[in-house]
């Protein structure tokens, strides 16, 4: 094999500028973190707009304050004028503790999680967690937290699930009065949609943590479709889904907290709660086969090796493998992060059973 020689200079400098972006955007979530845990947004969301209060009202350094108050207002998370400074939309509506769609639990403790991720080599030495339980109770504040937004986005939200199930064909001419089985719902928008687009759809939507339905029952009445839809506290590996009653069920992003038998299980137990020639829907993260190219999807494996290291990112083949044990067929992937397949047997048409 002949020797390449070095790698050209102009390459060597796209590398470099490469990492010198990781390292920007390290950078811009260390300045998030630093104003999240002084509870900055609340702060100035309280009325205080000078650098004098702000950081007096935060037992902070004025200098310090300084530098982060004005590093916030590039991210657009402060706005800065002869006034001081002030919140801006997307501060207002998701970082001032106290408010319904408070994110910065989820941030703090996953999104922003450098306590543990900076703890990964631990767990990949030990093969053991170093983050928060993600399946335990201590975590039901940072996962209502995760969904807390959709109290507001859930107009954008809604949108991105209409594409997705015109992608797998359901909707109100193919499945009139489909009835759908929403495994660990979470903010429930996509199934609420079905329910928006037809009345006499029925959605029964399930999640384990009673303060993430929490948000969901009052997403669903935002939407007006609270009287189609039955919120249930099961989990997803465990609780009773019932036989035959559904036209559809889906699996939002769960499945890959499980490992294979695991998923098995749930997918067998979804084989028996559809009606024959019902559909499965999974919405997840699909890593590429030979798990070198998809990058959300090996980044989302790597932060969940941090909180979940039982977990597996699947390949469509390797989904397509599961489902087909179960007895599903035609099994199909849309773009990067959908697959669905269907029950054997006619195809079901929505009604009840």
């Amino acid at each position: 094999m002949n020797d390449p020689g070095p790698a050209h200079p102009r390459s060597l400098g796209a590398a470099l500028d490469t990492l010198g972006s990781l390292e920007n955007d390290v950078l811009k979530g260390a300045v998030l973190k630093a104003a999240l845990d002084l509870d900055l947004f609340t702060v100035v969301a309280g009325g205080r707009h000078g650098l004098g209060e702000i950081a007096e009202s935060t037992l902070c350094d004025m200098r310090g304050m300084q530098i982060l108050l004005d590093a916030l207002c590039p991210l657009g998370l402060l706005a800065k004028s002869g006034r001081g400074y002030s919140l801006t939309p997307v501060s207002d509506a998701f970082l001032v503790r106290g408010k319904p769609t408070y994110y910065g639990t989820w941030m703090l403790q996953a999104g922003l999680g450098w306590k543990a991720r900076g703890r990964a080599a631990e767990c990949i030495r030990t093969g053991k967690p170093v983050g928060f339980d993600a399946s335990g109770s201590e975590a039901d504040e940072i996962w209502a937290s995760d969904v807390a937004p959709h109290l507001l986005i859930w107009p954008e939200s809604a949108e991105r699930a209409r594409e997705m199930w015109r992608m797998v064909g359901v909707g109100r001419g193919t499945y009139p009065g489909v009835r759908v089985l929403d495994v660990a719902c979470g903010s429930g928008v996509n199934g609420f949609v079905l329910a928006q687009d037809d009345r006499k759809a029925r959605v029964t939507s399930l999640d384990l943590n009673p303060k993430v339905l929490d948000v969901a029952a009052r997403v669903a009445k935002a939407m007006g479709v609270d009287k189609q839809i039955s919120l249930r506290r099961a989990d997803a590996l465990t609780g009773e889904l019932g036989r035959e009653g559904f036209d559809v069920v889906f699996f939002g992003r769960i499945l890959y907290y499980f490992q294979p038998d695991q998923v098995a299980v749930m997918l067998r137990r979804a084989y028996e709660a559809l009606k024959p020639g019902g559909l499965l829907v999974i919405s997840s993260y699909i890593v590429d086969e030979e798990r070198c190219r998809a990058e959300t999807a090996l980044l989302v494996a790597f932060q969940l090796l941090v909180f979940a290291p039982w977990s597996r990112v699947y390949t469509f083949d390797e989904y397509k493998g599961m489902l087909e044990a179960q007895g599903f067929t035609d099994a199909k992937q849309y773009g990067d992060a959908l697959v669905a397949a269907r029950k054997g047997g006619p195809k079901a048409t929505g009604g009840r059973a």
